[in-house]
């Protein structure tokens, strides 16, 4: 259990939630966060795609657009739900935290929640309750130039001074999981560019999905290729760029 955080989920915080008010999951680090998990599943990808690539008129906002909504509906949620529990708790300064976990196997991958929470985060109405939004993806892969599987984590946030105070304390996180996991961790990388494609055949059947990373650190450049990877890797490698991975279970009390 990480002691730093708090789940309101128990019951002794019902009284400051009257229902139609909206709960945020967690408290982090002395009230100082307030942190909303969502997961990304249930959404019928070749369905959309399909749907889409049926269009006279295909642009790549429209293809965002569609395949996103989803997405962005969950996190506006998010967002409500952290202004509202600034409200109930009377925690004006604290800092809003998303965690954004994606679900789906094969289809979607964490840098479609990285565009999404990206596009979001950056209209004008968008997420303004929340500083960071931080993407992770627990059922894929990438495939690293050694060929080992490593799976990329981004926070994505806007440059203030807010968010940058949440991103050393998320730091601090990442590194008291990883000792207590014991889990390889890799520091300091940054993505220079990340593809994705969603694949039809002439007649606008869904085939496959395919994306693929380009990154740096000190000076190194190397591209991963996204395939999915079978269980016994899942927990093995983690590549973290440039701030954490949150397993949730080990910080509930």
């Amino acid at each position: 259990m990480y002691n730093q955080a708090i789940n309101l989920d128990d019951k002794s915080y019902n009284k400051y939630f009257p229902q139609g008010r909206g709960r945020s999951d967690f408290l982090l680090f002395d009230d100082q966060v307030v942190c909303e998990f969502k997961e990304v599943q249930n959404i019928q990808i070749p369905n959309k795609v399909e749907k889409i690539s049926k269009k006279e008129k295909l642009s790549e906002q429209n293809l965002k657009r569609d395949l996103y909504n989803s997405i962005e509906n969950a996190l506006s949620k998010a967002n409500k739900q952290i202004q509202d529990t600034k409200i109930a708790l009377s925690l004006p300064d604290a800092l809003g935290l998303i965690i954004l976990e994606n679900q789906i196997a094969s289809d979607l991958s964490v840098l479609s929640l990285i565009d999404a929470a990206n596009r979001k985060m950056m209209i004008p109405e968008g997420l303004i309750h929340t500083d960071c939004v931080l993407c992770l993806d627990f059922v894929n892969t990438f495939s690293g130039a050694d060929s080992e599987p490593v799976r990329p984590a981004q926070a994505v946030s806007r440059n203030t001074v807010s968010a940058a105070k949440l991103s050393n304390l998320l730091s601090q996180l990442m590194k008291d999981f990883f000792e207590y996991s014991e889990t390889p961790l890799f520091e300091d990388w940054v993505i220079e560019k990340g593809d994705q494609d969603w694949f039809t055949d002439v007649s606008g059947k869904y085939k496959s999905y395919a994306a693929k990373v380009d990154y740096k650190s000190s000076g190194v450049k190397d591209e991963d290729s996204w395939i999915q990877r079978v269980t016994q890797f899942l927990n093995q490698w983690w590549w973290v760029i440039p701030l954490p991975f949150i397993c949730y279970d080990w910080f509930i009390r």
